[in-house]
């Protein structure tokens, strides 16, 4: 939803604006949420939690260089990463990799609103309506097993997480059936 606002040049954008909704407004909004515990909150990087614990991952990575040598190093990068399930390589699922498959489940829902409009592009206006039916679709629904649901938990998200868009919209008093009905109009403006 920041990114539409951002935009600002979108259908989208113009339909958030109309609702009231705009940048500024929204990240002022997102950070109280934060501290109310309502969204998770923003997340240092792997390499500024590990630097708490006096780790300098730079550091690290040219000294192993300068023992092993810069081809070793990153062979080594990519086996860590990979799990071999019959021969062919894939990145595991970790709460630190985890937040791409939210992004996912939000763009799983667009394409099926450009499908259910006829949209032949996924615009802001089809991305902010995939964050509007994330917002009405409960994750549990979503989860097919515990190991998910654990995974969600270990990046902050609560029981019957909705997406951060949920709060965020509440803060600013807008009912997200009444967003998504002015989406569809504005995209279907749009294809004519």
């Amino acid at each position: 939803m920041l990114g539409v606002l951002r935009d600002g040049a979108s259908g989208a954008s113009r339909v958030l604006d109309a609702f009231g909704v705009d940048l500024p407004g929204a990240r002022v909004a997102l950070d109280q949420l934060a501290e109310r515990g309502l969204v998770p909150g923003p997340r240092p990087s792997d390499a500024e939690l590990l630097g708490t614990l006096g780790i300098d991952l730079e550091t690290i990575r040219q000294s192993t260089e300068q023992a092993f040598g810069r081809t070793a190093v990153g062979r080594a990068i990519r086996e860590a990463t990979r799990a071999r399930r019959g021969g062919v390589g894939r990145v595991p699922r970790t709460p630190l990799v985890d937040p791409p498959m939210l992004i996912g489940q939000v763009l799983v829902h667009a394409g099926e609103q450009a499908r259910a409009v006829d949209a032949e592009v996924v615009g802001p206006e089809v991305l902010l309506l995939g964050v509007v039916i994330d917002i009405q679709t409960p994750w549990p629904r979503c989860m097919s097993n515990r190991w998910r649901q654990q995974l969600h938990a270990s990046v902050g998200l609560p029981k019957g997480y909705r997406g951060a868009a949920g709060p965020l919209l509440d803060a600013f008093g807008v009912d997200p059936e009444a967003l998504r009905s002015a989406l569809v109009a504005e995209l279907r403006a749009g294809l004519r």
